[in-house]
This record gives C-alpha cells, structure tokens and sequence, in this order.
C-alpha cells in the first residue's frame, strides 16, 4: 500500500513538473489581460464576463482541476521571481 502511494505521489509530482511551463505561460497571459484591461478601467469579474464561453469553461478547468494545482502554484512563484528580477535590473 506504501509504494501505490509513493509511485502515485511521485506520478503527480512528476506530472505537475512537466506542465509548469504549460501553466507557465497561462500565468504570463492572465497578467497582460489583467495590466492590458486594468488601463482599460475594466475590472477582472468584467474581464471574466467578458470572455468567450469557451474561455471561461478553460480557465475554470485550469484554474480549478486538483491535477493543475501543484504546477499552478509553481508557475506562480516562478513567474513572481522572473518579475522581481525585471523589477531589478
């Protein structure tokens, strides 16, 4: 029962390390959406009302799938890094 757990964990772990860059690069894009329409003066419960159906359903999914969650918050804190270091420079 120890090793279907271990090999189930390592699975997802595994998994999660592969889609970062996947989620990596939804993360980027909600932040231009979100910077682009906050010029706008458009406020982000009207960005998501403004969206296709076919993107709501997607980012839903992406947003809130248990198999994302792990890649998503990695994608988060790497994005978060990658910004502090523009900021810097």
């Amino acid at each position: 029962m120890n090793e279907v757990l271990m090999i189930f964990v390592g699975s997802y772990i595994l998994l999660s390390l592969i889609l970062i860059p996947f989620q990596y690069r939804y993360v980027e894009q909600m932040e231009k959406m979100r910077k682009v329409n906050e010029k706008k003066g458009i406020s982000q419960s009207e960005m998501m009302e403004n969206m296709k159906f076919e993107e709501q359903i997607l980012h839903a999914n992406v947003q809130g799938s248990m198999i994302f969650f792990l890649a998503n918050i990695l994608a988060t804190i790497v994005y978060k890094m990658k910004q502090r270091q523009k900021v810097a420079r």
